[in-house]
């Protein structure tokens, strides 16, 4: 009887979870789909591109969507001394260049992403809502990675 009281109630969990969330299961928070999709998504990216800039996936919000919507490959935005700001898609050799700039005190820094706006899963606030967005750079920092000068070169964190 345990045995069967058990079997309903996990069957009922996800039913009830999804009652909770309104948006649509690719944008509800903890979907089962979800671990198996990013492991996926960055398994792929793992071929073409470093840990770090793969690590930026777990950043960003946890819902199928989010996985299925990100771009498949990352981006590096250059800041000159100007303020002026670059785009372009990243590689080894513009950032190689972009840290050179920093160096040189052409740049202020440079950041790398996947995404410049943090994705809104179910319930959460939109990208410039949130904590962590930089209006003059247009970007959620919390999903990039900043490279900036120090007194031992240019770091990246």
């Amino acid at each position: 009887m345990r045995l069967i009281l058990a079997f309903f109630l996990l069957l009922l969990s996800p039913l009830a979870y999804s009652q909770a969330c309104s948006c649509g299961p690719d944008y509800c928070q903890s979907d089962a789909r979800y671990p198996k999709l990013l492991a996926k998504k960055k398994a792929s990216l793992s071929a073409s591109y470093p840990s770090d800039l793969v690590g930026l996936l777990d950043r960003d919000g946890a819902c199928v969507a989010r996985v299925e919507q990100a771009p498949d490959g990352f981006s590096l935005m250059t800041v000159g001394s100007d303020g002026n700001k670059l785009t372009i898609a990243w590689d080894e050799d513009n950032e190689r260049i972009s840290r050179q700039q920093v160096m040189d005190g052409v740049a202020r820094a440079y950041y790398k992403f996947n995404t410049a706006r943090r994705f809104s899963c179910c319930n959460e606030p939109n990208y410039d809502a949130q904590p962590d967005w930089d209006a003059n750079l247009g970007l959620n920092t919390g999903i990039a990675i900043a490279c900036t000068i120090s007194s031992s070169g240019v770091v990246c964190q």
